[in-house]
């Protein structure tokens, strides 16, 4: 891989932020590690977002409307015990042959928690590439920390040639 080159993806919400990224990362034969946060459906409906480890697949909670204690943020409540765990798990000891750190996603809910904002912000400064999806609101903080790509003004498919390139 060329010279490190920190990776977010940002954009208005269902504008395939996380799929791009789990595209790229199937689609590129890299050793990657990290958190992923898809959403937790029932009956067709959102009621919350999973925590889960890249490497190992194991699963926590991140939000949900039936958690009862935590911040709020909308309809749903931060697990605060769960994101803190597996911040601990998929983010505080990437292995040293790693080739990508995947953060899906850093947004208001995940930086509820101080371990994982102490954590993101070390990752972007060690020498393994963290591509992230970065949620709109957080872009003016951790922009200038690497390259940010706007799935709102730019083209999915260009998006996602230009970061596979980046990246092999």
């Amino acid at each position: 891989m060329s010279e490190k080159a920190n990776i977010f993806v940002t954009g208005p919400p269902r504008s395939g932020k996380s799929t791009l990224v789990r595209e790229i990362i199937k689609e590129l034969d890299l050793k990657v590690e990290g958190l992923r946060t898809p959403d937790i459906r029932e009956n067709g409906k959102r009621k919350g977002f999973k925590l889960v480890d890249v490497k190992s697949g194991e699963e926590g909670i991140l939000a949900h409307v039936d958690v009862e204690e935590g911040p709020k943020v909308s309809r749903y409540t931060v697990n605060l015990k769960d994101l803190e765990k597996m911040t601990k798990k998929s983010l505080e000891n990437v292995s040293d042959d790693c080739d990508i750190v995947v953060i899906d996603e850093i947004g208001t809910m995940e930086l509820f928690s101080d371990r994982f904002k102490r954590v993101v912000e070390r990752l972007l400064k060690e020498d393994t590439p963290v591509v992230a999806v970065l949620h709109r609101n957080h872009v003016k903080h951790y922009g200038d920390m690497g390259e940010v790509f706007d799935l709102g003004e730019e083209d999915y498919r260009v998006v996602k040639k230009k970061i596979k390139k980046m990246l092999s």
